[in-house]
């Protein structure tokens, strides 16, 4: 039979418990949801649009793995993230996104962004055409113990080669 102390212990040891887990998110003011969109946007505005290649060994899991239909690099883990990262960027030097909307529940965060850059080097092996491109898209990231595990990417790539003059634009009727 349990006694009042003895319940009182139980409880008292599941709240250190849940202490010792909550602690570093504390300790920093920040809720674990809060650190993950934080890692959703140093992904987006330190890796990619300013190409600090150090970023991706800090957010990226080992274990990681890229889901993105529209391009054809797969990526697992953070040294295949950063060779993307630099093909763009020696792509399209000017790379720059602008992160518009983050949300986030559970272990999960969505990031609204759009893209820009000029086409003066040649996109995807095509010549360059001197535009500039203008590209929306939505990347939803998963996290795992304080790093990005797996992504999703849908982007306007049709309209991207359309504005590069690569595709003809649609008339309409």
């Amino acid at each position: 039979m349990t006694g009042p102390r003895q319940t009182l212990g139980h409880i008292t040891l599941g709240v250190l418990a849940l202490a010792a887990v909550l602690a570093p998110a504390a300790a920093h003011g920040q809720s674990v949801i809060d650190q993950n969109k934080a890692m959703a946007r140093r992904w987006s505005e330190e890796l990619w649009s300013r190409g600090d290649l150090a970023v991706a060994d800090e957010i990226i899991a080992p274990d990681y793995e890229r889901h993105d239909p529209g391009d054809p690099f797969p990526a697992r883990g953070p040294a295949d993230v950063k060779r993307i990262v630099q093909m763009l960027r020696s792509m399209l030097p000017d790379f720059h996104i602008e992160v518009e909307t983050i949300i986030a529940e559970g272990d999960f965060v969505a990031s609204r962004y759009t893209a820009t850059a000029t086409d003066t080097i040649g996109y995807m092996g095509m010549p360059p055409t001197g535009r500039a491109i203008r590209t929306q898209a939505i990347q939803i990231f998963r996290f795992s113990n304080g790093k990005i595990v797996e992504s999703w990417a849908a982007r306007d790539d049709l309209g991207t080669l359309k504005q590069l003059g690569h595709l003809p634009a649609t008339g309409k009727r």
